[in-house]
């Protein structure tokens, strides 16, 4: 009886890691990254992605949304202040009687 060998795969296993950069690495890698050294995104969620600028994009209305009524609320405050010092009643006075 005759038996044919099998085949055998052998998975690579090196473990060598390699930079997906434009440029040479020792160029590119440091404290500061260099322009030019990064690759464009190719999914939403890489950097500079479309994940990444909505949210900036929320961040930066928060901030606006917090501002505008910190702005409103002092402006409101400013006023109540001048009308107590020209002498007129504060809006808590009148609702009293």
């Amino acid at each position: 009886m005759r038996t044919t060998p099998t085949e055998t795969t052998v998975p690579v296993t090196d473990s060598t890691f390699v930079w997906d950069l434009e440029k040479e690495p020792s160029e590119c890698i440091g404290f500061l990254p260099k322009p030019g050294c990064g690759k464009e995104p190719q999914q939403a969620g890489d950097r500079g992605g479309a994940l990444q600028w909505a949210v900036f994009a929320v961040i930066i209305a928060g901030v606006a949304t917090v501002g505008a009524v910190l702005a409103r609320n002092v402006v409101r405050r400013d006023r109540e202040i001048a009308r107590r010092l020209r002498g007129g009643e504060s809006s808590a006075r009148t609702r009293e009687e």
